[in-house]
């Protein structure tokens, strides 16, 4: 009778589950983490019945948070944890000790370098491709936390309330965390669902009175498959780190929001080739789709049929350019990548290079003739200036 086929041992956090990844035929690394999902969301449930502000301090709070926070770490990655550990550390000594016009800069320096180099490790030194949990991906998300908290310190300690936009205003944070907070904040791993079943997803009330559980929902499905424009489609993909790039990057860029915007996102996703090619290709695509936008929509506005007209091109237009756009971040390499691109006869490359020179001066023509018609009606002696009679 022929032996069943092995398991790879691919993982370095707890080889408790084992022996059930082998009868199940799953490796142990996607076993630990469908372990871990399920424990977080029973005691999520727990915490919201048994922990809720009413029944615990805030300390045995956070306690609680922080500890369950290093379990699963410790549980699913084994000693590559310690560059979680590390990092957030790493991180508040920089919060304690830098000056608050200067915590966001080198808190964002600090938290990228180290995961850029953990990425470059990752993939080019051990080559040990990617696990189903991998590492690198809560790292990921200390990263975004790290940064964002930095920002919002500087905001709240650093800037002058006239300063900030409404939403920089409302996120401000005056006061610097104790080490238990900051550590409770970092090292929540949960999900969605179990964040909501703890309690944090509570968005208050809609227009209509319903109750919203949306506050760190982190897809919009519907939207994603009926998405008529690029950015419909990332505002509605991967919520949080969308919120996370406008927060510390878009709203705060003085020039080229748009491009620095997409290259962080390429720099916070990794270091294969493949990512930079498409978030590269996201930059024209996104300038061409708003010049667009911008030069022909109002044309499509004058009646309900028109309209539908233009939304169906567009949905047709955004399906097909988030194909040509994510296809280089699943092949990885570059080698792949630029094949693929052949074989499409780089077509989206050559329609943004030939859209947005064309359309860019035109609209550009248009926002001076604008101006200019402005200036005229706003000028007394144009505005009742009579043309003379011919005599």
């Amino acid at each position: 009778m022929a032996e069943p086929p092995s398991i790879p041992f691919r993982t370095t956090g707890s080889r408790l589950f084992h022996p059930l990844s082998v009868r199940f035929n799953v490796p142990l690394d996607q076993v630990n983490f469908a372990v871990c999902q399920l424990f977080a969301l029973f005691a999520a449930f727990w915490f919201r019945l048994y922990l809720s502000p009413s029944r615990a301090g805030v300390v045995i709070r956070h306690v609680v948070i922080t500890m369950i926070g290093i379990y699963f770490a410790i549980f699913c990655f084994g000693w590559y944890s310690l560059h979680i550990f590390i990092e957030v550390s790493l991180c508040y000594c920089i919060m304690i000790t830098a000056n608050v016009s200067n915590i966001h800069r080198y808190s964002f320096v600090a938290a990228m370098s180290y995961l850029t180099l953990c990425q470059i490790s990752r993939v080019y030194i051990f080559n040990y491709g990617l696990l189903a949990t991998d590492f690198s991906g809560p790292l990921m998300i200390v990263t975004q936390k790290i940064t964002s908290l930095a920002f919002q310190m500087h905001d709240g300690l650093g800037r002058k309330e006239e300063e900030l936009t409404a939403e920089q205003r409302r996120l401000a944070v005056s006061s610097r965390p104790t080490l238990l907070e900051y550590c409770s904040y970092h090292l929540n791993f949960l999900a969605d669902a179990v964040n909501n079943a703890g309690g944090f997803g509570f968005n208050g009330l809609d227009k209509n009175g319903n109750i919203r559980w949306d506050l760190i929902s982190n897809l919009n499905i519907w939207n994603i498959e009926t998405a008529t424009s690029f950015k419909m489609c990332l505002d509605s993909w991967n919520i949080q780190t969308g919120a996370w790039l406008k927060g510390v990057c878009y709203d705060r860029a003085p020039y080229f929001p748009t491009a620095l915007t997409f290259i962080l996102s390429a720099l916070w996703h990794g270091v294969y080739p493949g990512y930079y090619f498409t978030f590269t290709t996201a930059i024209l695509i996104t300038l061409a789709a708003r010049t667009m936008r911008s030069n022909f929509r109002h044309y499509f506005l004058s009646s309900r049929m028109m309209k539908t007209v233009y939304d169906i091109i567009t949905w047709v237009s955004t399906q097909l350019a988030l194909c040509y756009i994510v296809t280089p971040f699943l092949l990885l390499g570059a080698e792949p990548t630029i094949k693929f691109y052949k074989s499409m006869y780089f077509h989206f490359h050559i329609l943004c290079a030939f859209v947005l020179p064309i359309l860019a001066v035109q609209k550009r023509k248009s926002i001076t003739q604008t101006i200019s018609l402005k200036a005229n009606s706003s000028n007394p002696a144009l505005r009742h200036q009579q043309p003379k009679k011919e005599q």
